[in-house]
């Protein structure tokens, strides 16, 4: 397995990370657990066949398809030898390019084809090129420089939302951010989820549960302090968090290897 990260600085207002992942032929059939990051994607299965494992559910990865938010996290395959560039987005970003409720993607993977035709028509040359993976990302950054964006007085609030939530490492409640933005409650609730795709409840719960994840996984800090670092009250609290977001127990997870997973949760 190999993953691989791109410049995105031109563009970092609304791509968080440009990503190459690759399975040669010796390391597949290929299997690991997903857990989501809080962000919406966009990716190419450039050859190769790829597919997502959600509820027991099979979804086949195939041409470029857009993934919205996920809660938990979900099994992701490679079959065979394969090949594919993907685009993280600013949570807030899908909304400001398609100017559509996000929520509607949520835990799924869709065919771009179908969902946006505008969008497919824009990426589908640039992915389709025969091209190293270096120029591909150097015409998306130009796309993205270009395109146009809705942006107002709604995305910026929740833009502010998102920054607050990320200072925090997810350790506030939702008052906390209505202090600093002075909007009601359910104003911010209902645009947060349809331009980001999710509640601010479990974004936030989500966000502060991946950067424990983060910190565990490079080793910056024991587990036992982590727990405690991230207001879970006892081991028995998170352990119900763990179940929530990874389908299994601590004790599980920790004596299985989920080598894609610990790639990127250690970038």
């Amino acid at each position: 397995m190999t993953l691989n990260y791109f410049d995105h600085s031109p563009v970092s207002n609304i791509i968080e990370e440009y990503y190459e992942l690759k399975f040669s032929k010796n390391s597949t059939p290929f299997e690991s657990i997903v857990l989501p990051i809080g962000n919406t994607h966009i990716t190419s299965v450039l050859y190769g066949q790829q597919k997502a494992i959600i509820n027991k559910t099979e979804t086949p990865l195939k041409d470029i398809i857009i993934s919205g938010q996920f809660f938990r996290s979900y099994q992701f395959s490679a079959t065979k030898a394969t090949h594919s560039l993907g685009i993280s987005f600013h949570p807030t970003a899908l909304f400001k390019i398609l100017n559509t409720d996000i929520s509607q993607l949520y835990n799924k993977h869709v065919q771009l084809s179908q969902y946006n035709k505008d969008l497919y028509l824009l990426l589908k040359p640039i992915f389709g090129s025969p091209q190293p993976s270096e120029t591909i990302v150097k015409n998306l950054n130009e796309l993205f420089q270009n395109i146009n964006l809705n942006v107002n007085k709604k995305t910026n609030e929740i833009d502010q939302a998102i920054d607050i939530i990320k200072s925090k490492e997810g350790l506030l409640n939702i008052q906390e951010i209505l202090d600093q933005i002075k909007i009601s409650q359910k104003t911010l609730e209902n645009h947060f989820k349809t331009i980001v795709g999710l509640t601010p409840g479990k974004y936030t719960r989500l966000y502060r549960f991946l950067k424990l994840m983060r910190k565990y996984e490079s080793e910056e800090i024991d587990l036992n302090d982590l727990i405690h670092m991230y207001d879970y009250y006892d081991r028995s609290h998170f352990t119900k968090d763990f179940k929530l977001f990874m389908h299994q127990s601590p004790k599980a997870y920790f004596n299985t290897n989920n080598p894609l997973l610990n790639e990127y949760l250690n970038k």
